[in-house]
């Protein structure tokens, strides 16, 4: 089975990446990778009125301009806190005038991308995490804005032990399941959840077996789990409700999570076009919202 040979890290400008930095050492050494941070926010300058005198502008740009050191600065002493830490190099590459540019390049480069989940103030252009996932063809790991778990003996979030794969056909979700394989083969407990229509009788064969047998090819001993949602419909069916009346899948897989002590959520995202859960919800744009495990995410 093949392993993460280097793990990205996305550095914001919120004390998060604080854990974000420690996931990707613990995942760099526990894969024997190698990792490295970007710290790809916004220039303040990008924010800079346009409607400025001379005199006015002048003076925002070098304002802009320190606090870009200043935050660039920030980043770099949570990355070397992270490599004292660890033991491990972490070289980090500043913001540039293109972060998306940036990032998409250095994915190119990756086998995974470590980023906190989105908030308000992390320095990322609104919408970053969403374009990152549909556009760089690179897993992407978000570590939720709280702690469920106590960190591990090395202070890394807690991640990976106990694993809920959400699964479908679609293709995402295949596509998330081999792109975790390394992270399920170190695993202790690996749980495939599929959502099952009501007033059906159990498939046969189970449409998971073969998915079972599958990873057993690649060391990963799964069970299954077959769980029935209503069947009324939200939003054109989108968000069907999950076998709990009034929770959509989303909130539901959460809940799931929580009840079985999984630390970790492997997922496609976007089956359906990002502008059709941008206006309807969606699975994926809650989990992004309302994560509380490490979830790992494949477009």
């Amino acid at each position: 089975m093949s392993h993460w040979r280097h793990i990205l890290a996305l550095v914001g400008d919120k004390p998060r990446s604080e854990a974000v930095l420690a996931l990707a050492a613990h995942l760099a050494i526990g894969q024997g990778a190698n990792a490295s941070a970007l710290h790809a926010v916004m220039p303040a300058a990008a924010l800079t009125g346009a409607y400025l005198s001379p005199e006015a502008a002048g003076a925002a740009l070098a304002l802009a301009d320190q606090s870009d050191r200043d935050r660039h600065a920030a980043a770099a002493a949570r990355v070397a806190a992270a490599e004292a830490h660890f033991g491990l190099a972490i070289p980090l590459a500043p913001a540039s005038n293109d972060p998306m540019g940036a990032t998409l390049d250095a994915a190119r480069a990756s086998d995974l991308i470590v980023l906190a989940q989105p908030e308000d103030g992390d320095g990322f252009t609104p919408g970053f995490a969403a374009s990152v996932l549909v556009r760089c063809g690179t897993p992407l790991l978000f570590v939720p804005g709280v702690d469920v778990f106590p960190p591990g003996t090395d202070g890394a979030p807690r991640c990976g032990r106990h694993v809920l794969v959400a699964w479908s056909p679609a293709r995402e979700s295949i596509r998330a399941i081999r792109d975790a394989l390394p992270l399920l083969a170190a695993a202790d407990d690996v749980a495939l959840v599929r959502w099952a229509e009501p007033d059906k009788p159990p498939a046969v064969p189970e449409p998971m077996d073969a998915v079972c047998a599958y990873l057993r090819r690649h060391g990963v001993q799964a069970r299954t789990q077959r769980l029935v949602r209503s069947s009324a419909p939200v939003a054109g069916g989108l968000l069907s409700r999950g076998w709990t009346p009034d929770v959509p899948v989303a909130e539901a897989l959460l809940s799931h999570a929580a009840d079985t002590q999984a630390d970790l959520i492997v997922m496609g995202g976007y089956g359906h076009s990002r502008a059709w859960e941008l206006a309807l919800g969606g699975v994926t744009r809650t989990l992004l919202q309302s994560m509380t495990v490490p979830v790992l995410m494949s477009h």
